[in-house]
């Protein structure tokens, strides 16, 4: 009986390993070249805890930012386009 179990157990092994390369999920494979774009509203930049420290965004008006925060989330540094105006505004908080 405990030669036919052993026979029995080889051939399920290999009859289940035959097919398990048709019937195994495609495999994930890494992009071969990066996106030339990324497109969003926000990027948010956190540390190793989670908490955010920069951003680069639109305030309310839809004018671009970009905003520096120390880890208490208090702004220490941003900068903007002032509407109808090239000149730049920094602030350093």
């Amino acid at each position: 009986m405990n030669g036919r179990i052993l026979v029995l157990s080889i051939a399920a092994g290999l009859i289940g390993g035959a097919f398990s390369g048709y019937l195994r999920p495609t495999s994930v494979q890494a992009q071969s070249q990066p996106p030339k774009e990324i497109r969003a509203q926000r990027f948010t930049l956190v540390n190793q805890e989670g908490v955010a420290l920069g951003s680069f965004s639109f305030d309310n008006s839809g004018r671009p930012q970009i905003v520096l925060r120390d880890r208490s989330g208090h702004e220490v540094w941003s900068a903007s386009v002032r509407t109808g105006d090239s000149s730049k505004r920094f602030d350093n908080k």
